[in-house]
């Protein structure tokens, strides 16, 4: 085969290979991303998004999702994701469409060992968002790109410690609601009193296929916080701590209880012969002015 036919052979090979892959260069969309708290280890950032459509934007498609990746360099693990729905419609996608919309409480998990000789101080995450179409062959379009720098949790962040009545923690991943801890029918954490207002977050669950009037009960020392009955089996609940209702203890007790508690291997079958009562996927707490 002389040369210009090689040539040939390899120009068209080429064309065939862009051709399969479609790429897009210049997607019609400029993006900005913030966040609502420091990079800090374990812990809870608002995420908002700011869209803007510029000139050959590319079309809608009620078929594209929005990816959204916190990868951890240093062991290529997806930290957290937040991936959603395209905003908009095919009415306002088009050249001058603005969208600006804030997810709440992504969560971070406790990633960062402190006591690893090789920690310097700080962990690289590179945060990316883009776009995709699930089940399809078409190649990601990437919006958005930065790198994080997340340290540890600074010293006014209280630590929380677990006490009586509860059971091992179980894990199937990092997401927040991939690790949790089963209560008995009352269990008991232990709060740093770091002497600042604090704003508590609990994110946990009751099982409503066994009860569907099962009562949570959160006390702070001996007083209750709220006594409610989750409308569905998921529950977030967001409380405000003042420093005057911790006193000058250096720890203080809080509490997650319930009225009533089941036996898995009972209801379910199985060997899971625990008295479980709730659900908790996460205790947090954060300093607030």
């Amino acid at each position: 085969m002389n040369k210009r036919i090689l040539a040939l052979v390899m120009a068209m090979a080429f064309i065939f290979v862009s051709c399969g892959k479609k790429k897009v260069s210049n997607p019609g969309i400029d993006m900005n991303v913030s966040f609502s708290a420091p990079f800090y280890n374990h812990t809870l950032t608002d995420v908002t998004y700011q869209w803007d459509l510029k000139d050959k934007v590319i079309p809608y498609s009620p078929d594209y999702k929005v990816y959204v990746h916190f990868w951890w360099g240093a062991k290529k693990i997806m930290l957290a994701q937040d991936d959603h729905d395209l905003p908009g419609d095919i009415e306002s996608w088009k050249k001058g469409g603005k969208f600006t919309y804030t997810h709440k409480n992504i969560f971070i998990p406790d990633f960062i060992d402190e006591f690893d000789p090789d920690f310097s101080g700080k962990e690289e995450v590179t945060f990316t968002v883009g776009l995709y179409k699930p089940g399809s062959k078409e190649s990601k379009i990437p919006l958005f790109q930065k790198k994080l720098e997340f340290t540890p949790l600074p010293p006014d962040y209280p630590e929380i410690t677990f006490g009586e009545g509860w059971y091992p923690e179980e894990k199937t991943g990092l997401g927040i609601r991939d690790s949790w801890r089963w209560t008995s029918q009352e269990a008991s954490a232990i709060i740093e009193n770091v002497q600042k207002n604090l704003r508590l977050y609990l994110f946990a669950g009751v099982d409503k296929s066994v009860y569907q009037d099962q009562k949570v009960i959160v006390k702070l020392g001996d007083k209750v916080l709220e006594e409610f009955v989750p409308e569905f089996g998921h529950f977030e609940r967001i409380y405000d701590l003042k420093k005057e209702d911790m006193g000058d203890a250096e720890e203080i007790k809080l509490t997650v209880g319930t009225d009533k508690t089941w036996i898995p291997s009972k209801a379910r079958g199985g060997n899971d012969n625990r008295e479980v009562g709730v659900q908790v996927f996460m205790l947090y707490l954060k300093p607030v002015e």
